[in-house]
């Protein structure tokens, strides 16, 4: 069973940014799925590599939409990324050092929440106004 399963709940109307989300999760269930299977100590560093990449390259491609429409709250956005984006990677210099099992728990737990609570709260905000703005 995996980590987190998609639904509609958290699309935020933008097909570009609702499969971005989509790949994040499926990351963190790739994660999950190896320390069920107890190969986190082998994949941890990898995935968790994966998975800062991705995520800068999300934040990146979701602050330019915002930019190019004048989003009023992309101040927030861009600080919850960092935020974001510096925790993962404690976590990937943990990994690197060799705390894969803890860490493991820690970024599934962390990540999954962060991300629902990120979508959730301040994403779906912009929906209107991506909208509007006819992007879809």
């Amino acid at each position: 069973m995996p980590l987190f399963t998609w639904s509609n709940e958290y699309s935020v109307g933008v097909g570009t940014m609702d499969s971005h989300h989509k790949t994040l999760f499926d990351i963190m269930n790739k994660l999950h799925d190896a320390m069920k299977q107890g190969q986190a100590e082998d994949r941890i560093a990898a995935t968790i590599r994966e998975l800062v990449d991705y995520t800068v390259y999300h934040f990146g491609e979701e602050e330019k939409i915002m930019e190019r429409i004048n989003y009023a709250g992309i101040g927030a956005q861009k600080r919850e990324h960092v935020v974001f984006v510096d925790k993962m990677n404690e976590y990937k210099a943990k990994a690197d050092k060799g705390q894969a099992i803890f860490t493991v728990a820690e970024v599934a737990a962390t990540s999954v929440t962060w991300l629902r609570e990120h979508i959730l709260g301040m994403d779906k905000k912009y929906e209107e106004t991506m909208k509007a703005h006819g992007i879809k």
